[in-house]
């Protein structure tokens, strides 16, 4: 079981490659699992908001689950999102989790029905948490579920050992901080940055490491990254400045397209890693997009004009 106090590093929230009668791509979800290992990250997510987790069914998410734990073999912890519209739900979502094989889980507050109190939030973690062994990630992402878990909630839930870290996606710098600074006197608990743009200035201020959707494609970027910023001497924070620098280029991805995982998998495709295709209703990118994004590819190096698969990784004052 995974050592949640040792979880740090770029953790990759796996894209969900699918055909084109939009039904899942084992072969390339083993192939993307592959690709990342190779890039160096330091574990694996399945069935987050990039994995789009919430237009899959219960056995859809099993099939993804367990094809990643098969295909990561123990080499890396395996995260699982259990994330659902109810509380119940989340619960039989993680017990499903742990019988594929997870290392550890991570949820959001509900959606749809959101939790109307930071007292329900709190009930939401432990009864979920409840339901099996495994450590418990809490996932702050207000945008999308309606609610944003309280930063004297998270230290409640880490204090009483219900919660073993958190994500936030929330790209707001302040409650980030808030976080690193509230839970300082708790050296247990992760707290990991789920903002490309914020990765290098996260890691600085003391988090733990980086949950990027930009891995599925670069995660040799993200993994130098987080080795420059971790590593404290004024060179490497240079070189951190300077990867970020790179690392917020290649992330314009997200915004040149009709949707930022449409992007993604268009930018993935030019890979040879997966198909563009999303899960309705998200749009895939229309062709002026894909040549946008390309563009943007290319002048990150991880492809020529020629069409050539470049190293993800990226050489910087003569070191790889």
């Amino acid at each position: 079981m995974l050592a949640i106090r040792d979880l740090s590093g770029i953790i990759c929230p796996l894209a969900t490659p699918l055909t084109d009668e939009r039904k899942i791509d084992e072969a390339g979800l083993r192939r993307l699992v592959r690709y990342v290992i190779d890039g160096g990250v330091h574990a694996v997510f399945a069935m987050g908001s990039t994995g789009e987790f919430a237009a899959f069914s219960r056995e859809e998410r099993r099939l993804i689950i367990e094809t990643v734990v098969e295909e990561v073999a123990g080499r890396l912890p395996v995260l699982v999102g259990v994330s659902d519209s109810g509380t119940e739900l989340a619960a039989r979502n993680t017990r499903d989790a742990e019988a594929a094989g997870a290392d550890a889980v991570v949820l959001t507050l509900p959606y749809y029905f959101p939790a109307y109190s930071d007292q329900a939030a709190l009930d939401h973690f432990r009864h979920v948490a409840g339901s099996t062994s495994l450590p418990l990630i809490i996932y702050n992402i207000p945008q999308i579920v309606k609610g944003e878990v309280a930063v004297e909630a998270v230290a409640e839930l880490a204090k009483e050992g219900t919660a073993a870290a958190i994500k936030d996606s929330s790209a707001d710098f302040e409650y980030f901080q808030s976080l690193i600074f509230r839970l300082s006197d708790m050296p247990h608990f992760r707290i990991l940055q789920g903002s490309e743009f914020h990765l290098a200035a996260s890691l600085l201020m003391g988090a733990h490491g980086g949950v990027l959707g930009i891995a599925n494609l670069a995660p040799g970027l993200c993994v130098q990254l987080y080795e420059a910023a971790s590593g404290g001497s004024p060179r490497r924070i240079e070189q951190a400045r300077e990867l970020q620098r790179r690392l917020t280029a290649l992330s314009r991805i997200f915004q040149v397209g009709e949707s930022p995982l449409g992007s993604l998998k268009a930018a993935m495709s030019m890979l040879d890693i997966c198909s563009p295709v999303t899960t309705m209703p998200i749009p895939v990118v229309s062709d002026e997009s894909r040549r946008k994004i390309r563009k943007i590819v290319e002048a990150c190096g991880l492809i020529s004009a020629k069409f050539e698969i470049r190293n993800p990784k990226w050489e910087i004052g003569g070191q790889q």
